[in-house]
């Protein structure tokens, strides 16, 4: 950051009086700068976390099957997230879970969210018989409440 002196001659007063004149100015662009680029920094990082966070909500992507009657997601971002993959690879949230462990993790994620409530999101490929297994193994783990994660059908 500049400052410039400018120290005025006494006798170029209009005066006449004797006194020497001092005027500084601060020069502003170098902070004004730094403000923009930390401006830009703060923009893009903000951005990337909000995209992190919405990929760590998502865990696993699948391609979810398509409903009329699908609406938005308004619940809260603790609910645990069951995944089945059309590998049939299990994961709550983006960690993957063995089928033997699944109940005990699942009840580990409902106790440390506080919720009744599990959201499954399955890839459209995934058979009937293993979404009812996941559901019956949900109900063991404690969830009173389970949500099956549609895709809202374009027409």
């Amino acid at each position: 950051m500049g400052m410039g002196v400018n120290m005025g001659d006494a006798s170029a007063d209009e005066e006449g009086g004797g006194g020497d004149a001092i005027v500084a100015e601060i020069n502003i662009t170098p902070l004004t700068d730094v403000f923009l680029v930390l401006l830009i920094i703060f923009m893009v990082t903000s951005q990337v976390m909000v995209e992190s966070e919405t990929a760590s909500r998502a865990g696993v992507k699948v391609s979810l099957p398509k409903s009329q009657a699908a609406g938005p997601v308004t619940k809260k971002l603790t609910i645990p997230v069951l995944t089945i993959t059309k590998n049939n690879e299990l994961f709550i949230f983006n960690k993957k879970v063995a089928p033997e462990a699944l109940e005990t993790e699942l009840r580990a994620a409902l106790a440390s969210a506080q919720s009744d409530e599990v959201l499954i999101r399955g890839d459209k490929t995934v058979l009937l018989g293993a979404t009812v297994d996941l559901m019956s193994v949900a109900k063991r783990a404690g969830a009173e409440k389970i949500n099956i994660l549609t895709e809202s059908a374009k027409e």
